[in-house]
């Protein structure tokens, strides 16, 4: 095996190891919240975006509108979003995160954001840099990777995704 083969190994089962966590860390807080991990990302966009709307998730997310609206409705229902009617299109209405979830939000991350601000408090300039450089990568590339297979499914002529 060539250094490059290594190095592209150790790169592969870095980043598979980071994806199982994060996709198993996020599961652990849905299950906290009575969610599963899909209706708990749509939440996490609800949180980011405030005000946003059902189509512009369905448009972020790749999900089908009548997707959208099963979870918007299971989490409306939860008490952890707010519908707000448009004052000037009673039609529409955007999405707000409750703020009881905010702070079950907070509890459950805290421990987390704590131990991951005392790791970069123990890193130098270069090591933060060389790090901020690789996860920013990282996401783009399961940006464009995601819209890749999102374009791919829609061309092929596959349903939208389900939210089950």
């Amino acid at each position: 095996m060539t250094t490059a083969d290594g190095s592209r190994a150790a790169g592969n089962a870095l980043g598979q190891e980071l994806s199982l966590r994060v996709v198993l860390f996020h599961e652990a807080v849905a299950a906290h919240l009575g969610l599963n991990a899909t209706e708990h990302k749509i939440l996490s966009l609800i949180a980011r975006s405030p005000g946003t709307s059902p189509g512009e998730l369905a448009a972020h997310t790749g999900l089908s509108n009548p997707a959208i609206t099963k979870v918007v409705h299971r989490l409306t229902g939860l008490g952890h979003v707010e519908r707000r009617r448009d004052a000037a299109d009673g039609r529409r209405y955007s999405l707000h995160v409750a703020p009881g979830h905010r702070r079950d939000l907070a509890r459950l991350f805290s421990p987390m954001a704590e131990a991951m601000n005392a790791l970069v408090e123990e890193m130098d300039a270069a090591e933060r840099a060389a790090v901020t450089r690789w996860v920013g990568s990282t996401i783009d590339i399961l940006r464009r990777s995601t819209e890749e297979l999102t374009r791919a499914r829609q061309a092929s002529g596959e349903a939208g995704g389900t939210a089950e």
